[in-house]
């Protein structure tokens, strides 16, 4: 989606969906954006409904596993921002979107300043996700093949039948993100039926990119990488402890917005503008928080 439907001069903010929000920001968000000087363009991802997933051969388990998957579809994206011509971007990933971001900064030369919203890193945080029973759904999806195949077709028999439900359901903790959610009821709705069409071994690959350990995330990983961390403050301390302690080891700096969680940046739009500032050359920045 490009907003307003053709490219412009304006600075492109390019935007990487997450599993759980397989669309585009609002027009509020966008037009919010379009005021400050920069342009949406949001990817689905491979696989999301109404997109082609990644060929079979890299969802193997072993290319899951070994980082070809995720370093492939990196390398889709990157060619779509070729294909482009995107200049001087600013890339925001959103939630398990993000390892593919990770990658992308240091892959593509175009990409100045990277905002990574709602990260996991490599933090132990299985026990924060809520409510008890999508704990032990994702878990389920990442211990046997049958495991995914019966927490798969579960998840979309919920989206099938009470699809504002559960996405009300896995932000409850955040007001923010709930009222994003009420707010934007149609959109929700749009997301539940592309997630009906999404394949058992994209939901594998997407969560265990997310929640597994990543060996690419080196202490020096994002060294040279113009780069902050968006989170929010309606997350719990358990969250927020191992956000920070991850930070601290890649050394990223992190931001926390006054509202949100899963979808921060659209919780708290104010905030990513204040971010932006952050992309200009030294030079010229201005910003405080």
């Amino acid at each position: 989606m490009i907003y307003r439907g053709a490219l412009s001069d304006l600075r492109p903010l390019v935007i990487v969906n997450s599993l759980d929000l397989p669309m585009p920001p609002p027009e509020s968000f966008c037009e919010l954006m379009w005021s400050a000087g920069y342009q949406v363009v949001f990817v689905r991802r491979p696989g999301f409904g109404s997109t082609p997933a990644l060929p079979d051969a890299l969802l193997s388990d072993d290319c899951v596993h070994n980082g070809a998957a995720v370093v492939g579809e990196a390398a889709l994206i990157g060619a779509l921002l070729n294909t482009l011509e995107l200049e001087n971007l600013v890339l925001m990933g959103i939630g398990s979107g993000n390892p593919i971001c990770y990658r992308l900064s240091r892959l593509h030369p175009q990409i100045d300043f990277c905002i990574f919203a709602n990260p996991t890193f490599n933090q132990d945080i299985w026990d924060v996700f809520r409510p008890q029973w999508l704990q032990a759904m994702l878990r389920q999806t990442l211990i046997s093949k049958s495991g995914l195949k019966i927490a798969t077709q579960g998840l979309q028999a919920i989206l099938r039948s009470r699809p504002l439900w559960f996405f009300r359901q896995i932000v409850q903790k955040s007001p923010g993100d709930v009222n994003y959610v009420n707010e934007n009821a149609d959109d929700f709705k749009i997301a539940a039926r592309l997630l009906q069409n999404v394949e058992p071994q994209t939901v594998f690959y997407d969560i265990r990119m997310s929640l597994v350990e990543d060996p690419m995330l080196t202490d020096e990983f994002f060294s040279g990488v113009n780069a902050v961390i968006l989170s929010g403050q309606e997350t719990t301390e358990r969250w927020q402890s191992q956000l920070d302690k991850e930070a601290e080891r890649l050394s990223l700096p992190v931001i926390y917005a006054p509202a949100g969680d899963m979808f921060v940046p659209y919780a708290s739009p104010q905030t990513v503008l204040d971010i932006l500032p952050l992309a200009q050359p030294a030079s010229i920045r201005s910003v405080a928080f």
